[in-house]
C-alpha cells in the first residue's frame, strides 16, 4: 500500500539512460582533468613533466566513472555497478585502440564510442539479470 521507491525500468529505458550517462563520461573526464591540473591537486598526484599526464588522466577517468555509477544508480539502472564496470572497461579499450589507430582521435568519436559501450553494457547486463530472475535454481522453477 506504500509508495514503491524502486521501480523496475524497462530494458529500453535502461539502455537509453546508459547512453546518456556514457556520453557524459568523457566530457566529465576532461573537466575533472582540467580541474586537477589547474587547482594544484594534480601536482600531488605527480610532481612534474609530461609523464604526469597519464596519472592525472587516469584519476580523472576514475572520478568520472564513480560519478557515472552514482548517476546510473540514482536513475534506476540495475545493476548499476555492472553497467559502469563493463562500460568503463570496454570504453577504455576502445579509446586506446582508437588513439593508436588514429592519434588525433576526434573527441566526439570517443564520446560516441563511450556512450555505445555503456549502452552495450546495459543491454547485456539487463539480459543477464532478466535471465537470472526467471530461473532461481530450484527444481520447482526448472524450465
Amino acid at each position: 500500500m506504500g509508495v514503491e521507491l524502486h521501480k523496475k525500468r524497462s530494458r529500453q529505458a535502461q539502455v537509453i539512460t546508459a547512453v546518456l550517462v556514457g556520453a557524459a563520461v568523457m566530457p566529465l573526464t576532461g573537466a575533472v582533468g582540467r580541474f586537477l591540473s589547474f587547482s594544484g591537486i594534480g601536482e600531488g598526484i605527480c610532481s612534474g613533466g609530461l609523464e604526469c599526464i597519464l596519472p592525472v588522466l587516469l584519476t580523472a577517468y576514475a572520478v568520472a566513472t564513480v560519478a557515472a555509477w552514482a548517476a546510473l544508480a540514482l536513475l534506476g539502472v540495475r545493476p548499476a555497478w555492472r553497467v559502469t564496470l563493463g562500460g568503463s572497461v570496454l570504453s577504455a579499450v576502445i579509446v586506446v585502440a582508437t588513439l593508436r589507430l588514429y592519434p588525433p582521435g576526434y573527441f566526439w568519436i570517443i564520446t560516441a564510442a563511450t556512450a555505445a559501450c555503456f549502452a552495450l553494457a546495459a543491454w547485456v547486463s539487463s539480459r543477464s539479470s532478466a535471465g537470472s530472475a526467471r530461473y532461481s535454481g530450484t527444481p520447482a522453477d526448472a524450465p
